[in-house]
C-alpha cells in the first residue's frame, strides 16, 4: 500500500510521527523529574500521561489513512480506498479528542495545585467539566449518530441517522471553539495565579511564558475549527482533511508542551545548574523549642492542652521549586530566605490516677502541615 501514499502523504506521516517522538520525549523528562527530583506525582502528571498515550493510536491511525489515500484528491481513490480512508480517519479523531481534553485537564490540574484563590480554582474546575465533556460528546457521537455505525463510512451499507452531517458539523465546531477558548485561558490565568506568589520574579515569568504557549494551541483550535465546515460541505473529503488533523495533532502537541516545560525547572537546575536535589525531611519528634510561638497554629480549644511538634529542616529558597506548596506565600515576613516546613500534632487528653490504662476512646490527635517563608 506504501504506492498509494501521495500528495500530502509524506508530509502528514513525518510531522504526526515526529510530533508524538517529541510529546512522549518531554512526558518521559516530566515524570523522571516528577518520580526521582520531586517525588511527587499527582493527577497532572496522570492527564498528560494519557493525552501523549493518545498521540500514539492517533498517529498509527492516521498513517493507515494516509496509507489508503488521505492527502489525496479523492477523484484520484477507488470508492475502496476512500471508504477505509475515511474509517481510520473517524477512528484517529476519536483519540485526538481524548488527547486533546486531557492535556488541557492537565494544564488545569497543574494550576490547581498552585492556586491560592477560590474564584480561579472555580474557572479551573469549570473548564476541566466543560472541555471535557465537549471533547467527549463529539468523539461518542461520531460512533453512535448513524446505526450501524459502519453506513458513516460505508455507501453501500444503508443506515439511519438521528443527526446528519450539517448538525455534526455544527457540535464539532462549538467543542473546537469551546477547546480554543480554553487555550487562551490556560494561557492568560498563570499570570494572575503566580502574580501574589513568593517567588522569584524570574522564575515567575519563566513558568508564565512557557504556559503562554497556550496562546498558539489557540490559534491552532481556531484554525482547526475553521476548516471543518469546509470539510463537511467540501466534495473533496481526503485531501481537505489533511489541515483538520494536522492542526489537530499540532494542538494537542503544543498543549502537553505547555503543560509540561514548567516542571522542567529542577531537572534543568541540576543537569546545567549543577543544584544537588533535596526534599524536605522531617526531624525526630521533639519538644517545642522555646522560641517558636505555636499560638497562631494551634485553634484556641486546644491552647491549654500539650502539645509536640516535628519541624523540618530549613533549605535554601532553591528548593522552591520541588514542591508546589512551598512557594506559596502565607504570611510569613522575609527573612533569611529559607522555607521551612513544621509538622504540628496536637494531643487532647485528660489526666487520669493510673497512665498506664488510657482510655482511648477519649484520646484525640490533630495534625497540621504548616509552610513558611522565613
Amino acid at each position: 500500500m506504501a504506492e498509494d501514499i501521495g500528495g500530502y502523504g509524506p508530509t502528514i506521516i513525518a510531522t504526526m510521527w515526529a510530533e508524538t517522538g517529541i510529546t512522549l520525549l518531554f512526558v518521559a523528562l516530566r515524570l523522571y523529574t516528577r518520580i526521582r527530583i520531586n517525588r511527587t506525582v499527582g493527577w497532572d502528571d496522570y492527564l498528560i500521561l494519557l493525552a501523549s498515550i493518545m498521540m500514539i493510536p492517533f498517529s498509527a491511525a492516521t498513517t493507515l489513512a494516509t496509507m489508503q489515500g488521505l492527502g489525496r484528491h479523492s477523484a484520484e481513490l477507488s470508492l475502496d480506498q476512500f471508504m477505509q480512508s475515511t474509517r481510520y480517519i473517524v477512528i484517529g479523531q476519536t483519540f485526538s479528542l481524548v488527547g486533546i481534553a486531557a492535556s488541557k485537564a492537565s494544564v488545569a490540574a497543574f494550576l490547581l495545585r498552585i492556586t491560592i484563590h477560590q474564584w480561579h480554582k472555580w474557572i479551573l474546575y469549570m473548564l476541566i467539566l466543560v472541555v471535557s465533556l465537549g471533547c467527549f460528546i463529539c468523539a461518542l457521537f461520531d460512533f453512535i449518530r448513524c446505526d450501524p455505525i459502519e453506513s458513516i463510512w460505508n455507501f453501500f451499507i444503508p443506515g439511519k441517522c438521528w443527526m446528519d452531517a450539517k448538525g455534526f458539523t455544527t457540535l464539532s465546531a462549538v467543542v473546537g471553539g469551546i477547546s480554543a477558548a480554553a487555550d487562551f485561558v490556560l494561557a492568560i490565568l498563570p499570570w494572575f495565579i503566580l502574580w501574589n506568589l513568593q517567588m522569584k520574579r524570574k522564575d515567575k515569568n519563566l513558568i508564565a511564558s512557557s504556559m503562554s504557549l497556550g496562546f498558539f494551541a489557540g490559534i491552532c483550535g481556531i484554525i482547526r475549527t475553521t476548516t471543518v465546515e469546509r470539510i463537511f460541505t467540501g466534495v473533496d473529503y481526503s485531501y481537505e482533511t489533511v489541515g483538520l488533523i494536522l492542526w489537530s495533532s499540532t494542538e494537542l502537541t503544543v498543549t502537553i508542551l505547555t503543560a509540561t516545560i514548567p516542571t522542567l525547572r529542577p531537572l534543568y537546575k541540576q543537569l546545567f545548574l549543577r543544584q544537588p536535589a533535596h526534599s524536605y525531611r522531617l526531624n525526630a519528634v521533639q519538644k517545642s523549642p522555646s522560641n517558636f510561638n505555636f499560638s497562631p497554629y494551634v485553634p484556641p480549644t486546644y491552647q491549654n492542652k500539650s502539645s509536640v511538634s516535628a519541624t523540618a529542616t530549613a533549605h535554601s529558597r532553591t528548593d522552591s521549586d520541588r514542591s508546589d506548596k512551598s512557594i506559596i506565600n502565607h504570611g510569613a515576613g522575609p527573612g533569611s530566605g529559607s522555607i521551612v516546613c513544621t509538622d504540628v500534632v496536637y494531643v487532647e487528653f485528660e489526666e487520669r490516677e493510673n497512665p498506664a490504662t488510657p482510655d482511648l476512646e477519649r484520646w484525640n490527635k490533630r495534625h497540621a502541615q504548616m509552610w513558611e517563608v522565613v
